[in-house]
């Protein structure tokens, strides 16, 4: 029986309190016309954990330290970017 709960667990969605809305790259290349979901965004890369600063100077975790940008030239600065980056615009 532990095992049937702990596959219960494993299996249980996690539900955040506050709701960020973001749009992942790779989704955005397959369908172009969810970039129009969100008119001003900041790079997020999940596979560090932090967001682009728009400067080109590295990342931070503070969201208001990165830059904001038009969805346009978040995908001119980020298209180049594979998928074991995990780029994410999250809406400003």
């Amino acid at each position: 029986m532990p095992e049937l709960e702990a596959k219960r667990i494993m299996n249980t969605k996690i539900s955040f309190t506050k709701r960020v809305d973001r749009e992942t790259l790779e989704r955005i290349k397959r369908w172009p016309g969810m970039k129009n979901r969100f008119p001003r965004v900041r790079i997020y890369s999940a596979e560090w954990g932090y967001f682009w600063r728009g400067t080109g100077q590295g990342y931070t975790s503070n969201p208001d330290e990165s830059t904001v940008m038009s969805i346009d030239e978040a995908l001119a600065k980020t298209r180049h970017c594979g998928p074991e980056k995990r780029i994410q615009y999250v809406e400003a």
